[in-house]
């Protein structure tokens, strides 16, 4: 269920998952990353409108804890989905 009643289908759901992942590649891969950068990730608008606000408002220190907890997870074997039928590391 989605914050203003709706709902995601599957597929949405799925994907936006897989866009969150893809926040994960953005922030592994740079410094610090803006909002119009995080906009241009695939199906990121399928991410809940929460988590976008929040993505997006992070200071780049804040970024920075961010993309330790998602390294984080991966050193330990906690893994987000990387596509249908498939697992990824980060």
């Amino acid at each position: 269920m989605t914050t203003d009643g709706g709902s995601y289908s599957d597929a949405d759901w799925d994907e936006a998952r897989i866009a969150l992942g893809r926040v994960a590649d953005l922030l592994r891969e740079n410094d610090a990353v803006s909002a119009e950068q995080l906009q241009q990730v695939e199906n990121y608008r399928l991410i809940p409108e929460g988590v976008r606000g929040t993505l997006e408002s992070l200071t780049p220190e804040e970024q920075l804890l961010v993309k330790n907890v998602f390294s984080n997870l991966a050193s330990n074997h906690f893994y987000l989905e990387g596509g249908p039928g498939g697992l990824r590391f980060y």
